[in-house]
């Protein structure tokens, strides 16, 4: 089946779940952009709903399609006019799949590193945090209070590894704290403090969780309260503080090289 109409109603419900958190928090799904992108989540579980692609991708991309057309529930074709309606990039490669969120649970009790984020905005941020957090083996991701892990740009950046990771959402950091410490998990906050231990001499716990800050504020001081360890990575250089990313990949790779 065709669509050519920008006002068809699948097409403006897909729009409104790329734009829209809300619309994704109450329908439960969301989009994916890109033919790489959609065939990862086909390949890691994800539930497509429906596939939308346009003429000239299906000649572009077979060897991405190929699963995406048969794995999908409802497939249509679209035009690029419809495509554009859809997309989020300013370049769109024509294919979108709807997906059902199914989140990979987070299992508390195994021994390894945790990582969670608290209170992070930047999507560019929180997508090379999830990669490095895959490359790394890390246990389980918890976001706490952090921007939408299903967005657009967030999918992007996390180049699949979001349909494979396993991460469990909060609305707040100190409902996750309590988990932790329930499961016997040490807790390892990121931050420049006077008393903080600096991270080459840091022996991180057979379960350790390192806990990353906001873009701007870095982890609230209740936060920094709450964990066991306080770390700093020293910076010789002029810089007064690093990127929330960079920060979370040396703290990351220093934790994950112990086990």
């Amino acid at each position: 089946m065709l669509i050519s109409s920008r006002e068809n109603p699948l097409i403006k419900e897909a729009a409104a779940l790329v734009s829209s958190k809300k619309a994704r928090k109450e329908t439960g799904l969301f989009v994916v952009e890109g033919a790489r992108l959609c065939s990862e989540a086909c390949k890691s579980g994800a539930k497509v709903l429906r596939l939308f692609v346009t003429e000239e991708a299906e000649k572009k991309y077979p060897e991405y399609l190929s699963a995406l057309l048969s794995e999908a529930k409802e497939v249509y074709n679209i035009t690029c006019s419809v495509a554009e309606k859809i997309s989020d990039t300013k370049t769109p490669q024509g294919v979108f799949a709807v997906c059902r969120f199914s989140e990979k649970p987070v299992n508390l009790d195994e021994n390894g590193v945790f990582v969670l984020l608290s209170n992070l905005q930047d999507p560019g941020n929180i997508g090379t945090i999830l990669r490095t957090c895959e490359a790394m083996n890390v246990r389980g991701v918890l976001l706490c209070g952090c921007a939408d892990c299903f967005s657009p740009k967030v999918l992007r950046g996390t180049m699949g590894c979001i349909f494979r990771l396993p991460i469990k959402v909060f609305s707040e950091t100190a409902e996750a704290l309590s988990l932790l410490k329930e499961h016997g998990i040490t807790a390892y906050a990121s931050a420049l403090a006077e008393n903080a231990l600096l991270l080459p001499d840091v022996k991180f716990s057979e379960k350790s969780c390192v806990l990353i800050g906001n873009e701007g504020n870095g982890l609230e001081h209740d936060v920094i309260e709450a964990c066991e360890h306080v770390v700093m990575i020293p910076m010789p250089g002029k810089a007064e503080s690093l990127n929330a990313a960079s920060a979370a990949a040396i703290m990351i790779y220093s934790a994950a090289m112990q086990k």
